[in-house]
């Protein structure tokens, strides 16, 4: 018997920025998990990955994507809630909000 995988991998930066080329630039970006909807408001870069941080204010999608356009593509997005680094796997757009899982 033979069994299909299915390849999950990070949300990379190119990913992102093809998926929300056509959306209202004014969403404002947020972390969802089961639990709770964080706000996005701070971008670290490192060398293998960027970083959003949640704050009380949240990013406009026009905001992120200024921040990103200049990092490598290939480069993956993470974030880094209660101390924990999670790498992201995709958004849900529910406006006024654009959450990332």
């Amino acid at each position: 018997m033979f069994y299909n995988t299915i390849e999950v991998s990070p949300l990379r930066i190119s990913d992102f920025l093809h998926l929300t080329t056509e959306l209202d630039l004014t969403l404002k970006v947020y972390f969802t998990t089961p639990t709770q909807t964080l706000p996005i408001g701070v971008v670290r870069f490192l060398p293998t990955e960027v970083v959003l941080l949640p704050t009380k204010k949240p990013l406009t999608l026009k905001e992120l994507q200024l921040k990103l356009a200049p990092i490598a593509p290939t480069t993956t997005l993470s974030l880094m809630s209660n101390d924990t680094l999670q790498p992201l796997f995709g958004i849900k757009i529910s406006p006024p909000k654009l959450l990332l899982k």
